[in-house]
């Protein structure tokens, strides 16, 4: 782990100069995204979007167990009543083990995109290079005193 928290800080201390390529088709410049909550537009998302997730094979007993989370609350999801905030989405994506290209589309899908936060960019690094460990995503996001990436309040 103390090679990824030093890749990490050599990837923070460098400058964004460009789009990441989520947002490219968007209208919005990234830099405007700096809190997770105002990532995407609620109207701009159908409730069906989740159905995107069924296209990798979920299963939500799995899935729940997985991400320590409530069967109900996922069930929620997957029955076009809720859309899971940006971070369950990254951890969804991460259970299912999405390559990052995928998990590009699924973001974009649902309305989001990686952002030149911090707190992003950990996230990217993890998923960029087939990091699929949430317990680790989360002790570093702590390290760099960053919020861990989803909260199970969240999805009441």
């Amino acid at each position: 782990m103390d090679e990824i928290i030093n890749n990490i800080e050599i990837m923070l201390s460098k400058k964004i100069e460009k789009d990441i390529p989520c947002c490219e088709d968007s209208t919005h410049n990234y830099d405007a995204y700096n809190n997770l909550d105002n990532m995407y537009n609620k109207n701009n998302v159908k409730y069906n979007d989740i159905t995107i997730f069924n296209r990798y094979g979920v299963d939500i007993s799995i899935l729940a167990t997985s991400l320590d989370v409530d069967y109900n609350l996922l069930e929620g999801l997957f029955d076009h009543k809720q859309i899971p905030s940006k971070g369950l989405t990254c951890a969804i994506a991460m259970v299912l083990k999405l390559d990052y290209n995928s998990t590009l589309e699924v973001l974009k899908e649902l309305g989001y995109c990686f952002n030149s936060s911090d707190y992003d960019r950990i996230i990217e690094y993890f998923i960029y290079n087939n990091i699929y460990d949430i317990n680790m995503l989360n002790e570093v996001l702590l390290h760099f005193g960053q919020m861990y990436l989803y909260s199970k309040r969240k999805l009441k």
